[in-house]
């Protein structure tokens, strides 16, 4: 697998953190999703030559009052200057937030990662995923059970995830718990073999009503992850000579977050959020957040939302190694940098007083753009660079029937 070189924010469907976020903070809601259709496009670009196109359609529907099915279905089109470069790098790889997936953003981002050097004269990789699941409602709480396939021509990923929720004291207090478990398979167009990654994520989460104007969520996570943990098309150079990166074939991986979101007015909120990160390779981070919502009138919401992110090194990393060693890598993921974003949302309901209602009040548009700027301490081994920024747009239909 060959991630794209310059991405601000990975998000894999293999990585567990995402998902777990995303199920904890799913399973607060005792009701069945809506039947509807969704239809998103969006794209990536940033200051490294890397630009994606990922539409995606999701279609949800009940089969009974407790019972619902969503399918899913996403293509990753990528276009990198780096995917094209055959090159070793020295002194390491940009940084990412690996190990800092949104929490609190749902949709895969289409940066999964970049394979091959491709055929094609407009995209140099491309990704197919489809998801199916099923959500039922389980006394004053909901079951949720999906599986992910995801595959390019050198990379597969299989995913199971599931949660499970439960409401007490007048539905003032809810718990929660998530499983999900990942079966990937790298066979890298430039070596001979197979290797596997598989990860195992347990998670947590309690969210307390504490008065009518304030709710509260404490979350944690527990991931292992064994196998092939190195990126195959990274090299490794160590007195002029060309080596393959050596990880370690086990990670184990914790984080603990809180969040706090309290209405300021009647048509105003604010969500605080902050999570800490640490695993047995000494990777330590730390993630705060600050999003508002507005409701500008009946049918139009607008967010506006910071996130910071600060990473410490890898036991293991180093810019250049002087001799061989036994872990050695150039990925910038496990080296120390930080990050800055800026978000921004859109959201319109339709309704036959706006011109955007032609389809009536079950017509939802959603709009989402944001700014991401990131510093490595290592610099990137294309261009020497240190600093990226990139923009992400999001446009998408959502159509209830």
């Amino acid at each position: 697998m060959h991630k794209v070189e310059g991405v601000g924010v990975v998000k894999q469907c293999g990585l567990t953190f995402g998902w777990v976020f995303c199920l904890c903070s799913g399973a607060m809601a005792q009701a069945l999703p809506e039947d509807e259709i969704q239809i998103n496009f969006s794209n990536y670009f940033d200051t490294f030559d890397v630009a994606i196109i990922y539409p995606s359609v999701t279609l949800t529907k009940k089969m009974s009052e407790s019972t619902s099915v969503t399918g899913r279905y996403l293509v990753d089109m990528v276009s990198a200057a780096s995917i094209k470069n055959t090159g070793s790098s020295g002194d390491g790889e940009a940084f990412s937030d690996d190990d800092d997936d949104d929490e609190y953003q749902t949709d895969v981002d289409g940066v999964t990662s970049a394979s091959g050097y491709g055929e094609g004269p407009a995209f140099d990789d491309v990704r197919y995923e489809g998801g199916l699941g099923f959500t039922q409602l389980v006394g004053l709480g909901t079951m949720s059970v999906n599986g992910i396939f995801s595959r390019e021509n050198d990379y597969q990923s299989a995913t199971l995830a599931s949660s499970l929720s439960q409401s007490f004291a007048k539905k003032n207090t809810t718990l929660g718990v998530g499983f999900v478990r990942s079966w990937d398979t790298a066979s890298p167009e430039t070596k001979d073999w197979e290797r596997d990654k598989n990860v195992t994520t347990f998670s947590a989460n309690v969210s307390q009503v504490l008065n009518t104007k304030m709710v509260a969520q404490v979350l944690g996570s527990y991931t292992t992850e064994s196998g092939y943990l190195a990126d195959a098309y990274q090299q490794v150079t160590i007195n002029g000579e060309t080596l393959d990166p050596v990880h370690p074939n086990r990670r184990i991986r914790k984080a603990v977050a809180g969040r706090l979101k309290f209405r300021l007015t009647e048509k105003s909120s604010m969500q605080l959020g902050y999570r800490y990160y640490w695993d047995d390779w000494d990777v330590k981070s730390h993630t705060a957040s600050l999003n508002y919502k507005r409701y500008v009138s009946p049918n139009v919401i607008v967010g506006l939302g910071v996130r910071s992110y600060l990473q410490g090194r890898a036991s293991f990393f180093k810019p250049a190694y002087d001799q061989v060693e036994e872990f050695i890598t150039t990925d910038i993921k496990l080296d120390s940098g930080f990050s800055n974003e800026l978000q921004f949302d859109l959201t319109i309901n339709g309704s036959e007083s706006n011109l955007l209602g032609f389809l009536g009040d079950k017509v939802q548009y959603n709009l989402s753009a944001s700014v991401y700027q990131r510093h490595s301490d290592t610099p990137y081994w294309f261009n020497g660079s240190k600093e990226l920024l990139s923009t992400d747009f999001n446009f998408g239909i959502r159509y209830r029937f």
